[in-house]
């Protein structure tokens, strides 16, 4: 390996100098430092590759236990339902509800091949989580030392809500692996820019920075539209791009037609799906986030705290759970503030720092005018973040850097432990079991939450008669008080599906209280409670013994 190493340096030193007795471009020099470079750093590869895998590899295994822990909420329950829909039903609904069908044609491929089970289909969601931490570590590998990228490796690996998004089977995670790709492409052309200028025909031109640029931005919008602040990130970086090439006007302008190109491929191949959702949703867009909870300060901390400083969240109560090392959020603000520092003034720094703080904040000023600012809607820009943080542990002494790495990995691992224990989503699971196996015929279940009837009807068992066929499940309380009127005893269940204010049960009780006074009372985990109500006759037969 040393034999081949000073060979490519010694054959491009030569490439060097005969380009500089030539007269060659200034290119053609760059790409012979490139390539100088790459050469120099062939014995790191083979050592770069075996810690990148571990961590690949840590973070599956971090995602995969107890996967199923966690029932199925709202946005799986809807998810399980639309990849059993025919493919245009599959691909009607996805616009309808503002999504891109894209994920879920995945998801209703790959489910032909997972087993049996709703956590099943959260297994993609746990292999891009682990794949991103993967592209966390390579990033910070280009711009930092090989401790920087396993820090910032652990800290994707390890981040509670990382974990959380990486056991749930929706599209999160996998955007977020396909910005990595852009990124780590886009920082492949801010660190070399006349390469990037050149002709993509050539050789010499950075095919593969461009192409991981393009390729990932366009599978990330046709993903999700969540993207699209990435859009806006990346168009501001390369336009600082285009700027650190001012003092040769020739090759600025062969920048903006490498830029120019690459805009017009991304517009191509994402607009047309963007104009499906708008024509679906009657371009009455912003309407649909209703239940998004106002702007607050409080609100920007669940943010900041779960995305960004190893917080773990409550996803429906919108609160930040018990954290088992508090010092870890402070080491991580004051190691990502060290690597802003240890980056100032660099071309790739400025794009990494772009590409953290273009998404919330734009989302927060969104929020200003309609409330926007939720921690899966600023999800990928924790990797661009963490290889910050990954960076700002160079600036230590070399001979801390093992003991600074084991101890991220330590305090990673013990305060990740939570997730696998506490509720973080309703047990809506519980609560159909119990439905199922106590309903019988000509009763009424009312459900304080409209889409309540969707989980119950998800989540029933598999080997049991549906809830359906033996009750009326209804979220209208009008309805409820008549069956029950007409002697239909009433399970009246109280409990959120999603992110929104839950209604206190003695609210609850006194909003239903023409049922008058229930004869059983079932918790059902921390969120939800089953209330049963006697027909009127049987409550007088009971008042009579």
């Amino acid at each position: 390996m040393n034999e081949f190493v000073t060979s490519a340096i010694r054959k491009h030193a030569s490439y060097r100098r005969h380009a500089l007795d030539n007269g060659a471009s200034l290119g053609a020099l760059a790409f012979a430092r490139e390539k100088l470079r790459a050469a120099a750093q062939v014995r790191f590869a083979l050592g770069d590759s075996v810690w990148m895998w571990l961590i690949v590899a840590l973070s599956l295994a971090a995602r995969l236990i107890r996967i199923d822990h966690q029932p199925l909420w709202l946005d799986e329950a809807l998810t399980l339902k639309r990849i059993h829909m025919g493919l245009g039903g599959l691909m009607a609904d996805s616009f309808t509800n503002r999504h891109m069908p894209t994920y879920f044609l995945l998801l209703r491929l790959a489910s032909r091949f997972l087993g049996p089970g709703d956590a099943w289909l959260r297994i993609p969601s746990a292999l891009f989580g682990a794949m991103s931490a993967g592209m966390v570590f390579i990033i910070a590998r280009r711009l930092g030392s090989r401790t920087a990228s396993i820090v910032a490796g652990l800290l994707m690996a390890l981040s509670p809500l990382q974990v959380q998004y990486g056991q749930e089977a929706r599209s999160y995670t996998l955007v977020t692996l396909l910005i990595a790709v852009a990124l780590w492409g886009l920082l492949r052309l801010a660190g070399n820019p006349s390469r990037a200028s050149m002709d993509i025909r050539s050789v010499e031109s950075d095919r593969l920075g461009w192409g991981a640029y393009v390729l990932g931005t366009i599978a990330a919008l046709d993903v999700l539209g969540d993207a699209v602040p990435w859009l806006i990130a990346s168009n501001l970086s390369l336009l600082l791009i285009w700027r650190s090439l001012r003092a040769v006007p020739q090759t600025q302008g062969a920048l903006a037609r490498n830029w120019t190109w690459s805009a017009a491929l991304i517009v191509a191949c994402t607009v047309p799906f963007y104009c499906a959702i708008i024509a679906a949703s009657d371009g009455h867009m912003l309407q649909k986030f209703d239940w998004i909870p106002e702007l607050s300060w409080q609100h920007m901390w669940v943010v900041v705290g779960s995305v960004y400083l190893m917080r773990m969240l409550a996803v429906v109560k919108f609160d930040l759970m018990h954290t088992a090392v508090p010092l870890l959020s402070m080491l991580i603000a004051l190691a990502a503030l060290s690597g802003l520092l240890r980056m100032r003034g660099k071309l790739e720094g400025r794009v990494l720092l772009l590409s953290v703080l273009v998404l919330p904040l734009l989302v927060l000023v969104m929020s200003l005018f309609k409330s926007m600012l939720l921690p899966r809607y600023v999800l990928w820009s924790a990797a661009p973040f963490f290889v910050m943080a990954g960076l700002g542990v160079d600036v230590l002494p070399r001979r801390m850097l093992a003991t600074v790495a084991a101890l991220w990995l330590v305090l990673g691992v013990v305060n990740l432990g939570p997730v696998y224990r506490i509720e973080t989503k309703p047990r809506w699971d519980m609560a159909a079991a119990t439905l199922a196996a106590k309903v019988r015929p000509g009763d009424t279940v009312f459900t304080a939450d409209p889409n309540a009837p969707t989980m119950l009807s998800v989540l029933q068992p598999k080997d049991g008669l549906p809830i359906e066929a033996s009750a009326m499940v209804t979220s209208q309380l009008d309805e409820a008080l008549a069956r029950w009127r007409q002697g239909s005893r009433v399970w009246a269940v109280n409990g959120r599906s999603a992110l929104g204010q839950r209604e206190d049960l003695a609210d609850f009780k006194n909003r239903i209280g023409a049922l008058g006074t229930p004869v059983v009372e079932i918790p059902q985990g921390k969120e939800i409670t089953i209330l049963m109500f006697p027909a009127p006759d049987e409550a007088d037969e009971t008042e009579a013994n």
